[in-house]
């Protein structure tokens, strides 16, 4: 293209002024589809250059468009959640139980045994899989769960199974704060996910239930029979040791020589300082009997229009029939066997009625 002016023939045809005299260059035709020339010794002409070897460098025909990567926003929650796993507050209270439960293999410090030992790790393993699938965060540890291990029934049961350990736990010492922080956690948490909203678990139970009509006394059955498995169910040995004074004996050995009766190490405090109380926490079976407890509670908090099936409402029954016969099997004259034994029967004073009724 050549300037108007003077003449100059441009090297450039992108150019809109001359490089000879400045004046303003005539537009280009339309529909020209003319690249700017790389040679050339003008500063513009360099700027061109640089430009088209970066688009080149960037345009890779056999590439295909690239896709955007895909950033997660910034965590703006609370501090103490941010170094935890999904930030959530399930896992942390996992994480919780998860030290009480090491801790709980030490003598010193009270545990649940092996079993619900088991049934903690599996269910955290299976509520932490589904945290971490909800907030999009992948580990190689929970990213081959099935989706059918992630449904909301998982950490519903989970939480509520928590909770009543950590019921039994109660006591003074570093375990039970801790079951009792992780349980806390744990329901806090999963009654936000789990059981509000219109999709959530209140569609079906109503805890006001308990307190309507003659449920009251069956709530009442139920918390005294936990409070009676706090007492004393078996009778504890003495801790105190006793020495036998010697017994003079004529003509024998003065009464400086004589051996006294050392203690026996079992009947010593210090060897018995972690035993066991006699307490009905400590029976066989006694966490299944508090989970049948709580779960006839359940059943009576259903919603009235709720549909259920005809079995369920046996349920209640069945609970305080297991309750009944283990109760039996350990029952004395103690404090603890008899509380427990009038608390079912407050249980199943509302229960059996329930049962037989045609509602």
């Amino acid at each position: 293209m050549r300037c108007k002016e003077c003449g100059e023939l441009a090297q450039n045809p992108t150019l809109r002024f001359c490089e000879n005299c400045g004046a303003k260059m005539p537009a280009p035709p339309r529909g020209s589809s003319i690249r700017p020339a790389v040679r050339g010794t003008g500063r513009a002409s360099a700027e061109h250059a640089a430009l088209a070897r970066t688009d080149g460098e960037d345009t890779d025909p056999g590439a295909g468009p690239k896709e955007p990567e895909r950033t997660r926003p910034p965590y703006d929650g609370p501090a103490w959640l941010a170094p935890v796993p999904g930030h959530s507050p399930s896992v942390a209270g996992i994480g919780l139980l998860g030290v009480a439960l090491v801790l709980g293999i030490l003598p010193f410090f009270a545990g649940v045994g092996p079993f619900w030992g088991l049934v903690t790790l599996m269910g955290g393993w299976l509520v932490t899989a589904r945290e971490l699938h909800e907030t999009g965060e992948r580990h190689p540890l929970v990213d081959w769960v099935p989706p059918a291990l992630l449904r909301p029934v998982v950490p519903a049961v989970y939480a509520a199974v928590m909770v009543a350990l950590a019921v039994r736990m109660l006591g003074l010492g570093l375990t039970p704060l801790l079951w009792l922080g992780g349980a806390g956690l744990l329901a806090h948490d999963q009654y936000r996910k789990v059981y509000q909203g219109p999709e959530g678990w209140s569609r079906l139970f109503e805890p006001r239930q308990l307190l309507s009509g003659m449920t009251p006394v069956a709530l009442g059955g139920v918390v005294g029979c936990l409070l009676a498995l706090f007492l004393t169910w078996t009778p504890v040995a003495s801790t105190t040791s006793r020495y036998s004074a010697p017994v003079p004996v004529p003509g024998g050995p003065p009464p400086e020589l004589r051996v006294v009766d050392a203690p026996r190490p079992a009947d010593d405090a210090v060897y018995r300082l972690f035993d066991g109380t006699g307490t009905g926490w400590e029976l066989p079976l006694a966490i299944a009997v508090e989970l049948l407890l709580l779960g006839a509670l359940a059943v009576l908090a259903l919603r009235p229009e709720v549909p259920r099936p005809q079995w369920l409402r046996w349920v209640p029954v069945g609970a305080v029939g297991a309750g009944l016969l283990w109760g039996l099997l350990h029952v004395k004259l103690l404090p603890g066997p008899l509380m427990f034994l009038v608390g079912l029967a407050a249980v199943g004073f509302v229960a059996v009625p329930k049962a037989f009724s045609r509602e």
